[in-house]
Formats: structure tokens, sequence, C-alpha cells
């Protein structure tokens, strides 16, 4: 199984959303071990505000695997059959709540998230 500290950035405290270079939202990662992440924020963006949350449960419980099976929530639905691969410094997830894979890696000290409803995303302290 993989190990998610090894995916994500800065996961302390209140972080920003941004979508390119703007600033979107703010929120928090509310639990964080090496097999499960939540995280919970607001956005205010394209004349839009809501919600935003992201949990991944990585189930195999294997750490010498790189590919397995993962739960998903996004935006309040879950998908228990989720899948999960690991492709060098990128964790890569396919997921029935997303059209496309979505990759998740650190970048400057926090991470980004690619792909998420066909936007990119990164979470950090500042951008």
């Amino acid at each position: 199984m993989a190990k998610l500290g090894s995916y994500f950035g800065t996961h302390a405290g209140r972080l920003k959303i941004y979508v390119g270079f703007f600033e979107v939202g703010s929120g928090a990662v509310t639990l964080f071990s090496d097999a499960e992440v939540d995280f919970a924020g607001s956005y205010h963006v394209f004349g839009q505000s809501g919600e935003f949350t992201l949990g991944i449960r990585l189930t195999d419980g294997d750490q010498g695997t790189t590919a397995g099976p993962c739960e998903v929530t996004l935006n309040g639905e879950t998908d228990a059959t989720a899948k999960y691969e690991v492709h060098g410094a990128k964790l890569t997830i396919a997921t029935t709540l997303n059209r496309t894979p979505v990759a998740i890696y650190p970048n400057k000290a926090g991470t980004q998230i690619d792909g998420v409803s066909g936007h990119n995303l990164w979470i950090g302290e500042s951008a």
C-alpha cells in the first residue's frame, strides 16, 4: 500500500485552495495518516460558491504494493471501488466520481491535485 504522506505536501493548519494563480477558497485537513486523508473547505470561483470535501482511504493494507483498491469521497459522494496506482512521485486515483483519473503529488510545499471535475487544484499555505 502506498503511504499517503509521500504524495501530500503541507497538511497542517488552515490551507488555501488555488485554481491556477487564483486563490478560490480555504480549508483544512481533518484527518491524516499513511492510509487515510480527509480535507474539508469552501470555495468561491467563477461566480459560484460551495463546499469542497475530499477523502481518500487506501484499503488494501499491503505496504509492499504500488497499486490497489481505495475508497474516495468527493463532495459527500463515496466510491468504495476506486483504484489507486503509483506513478513515480504521483498517486493516481481512478474513481467513478470523476470522469478522468485524479493525480495527487507534492508541489511547492503544498499538494497538487490535477483533474478534479476538470480543474487542477493546489492546496497549501500560500502559492
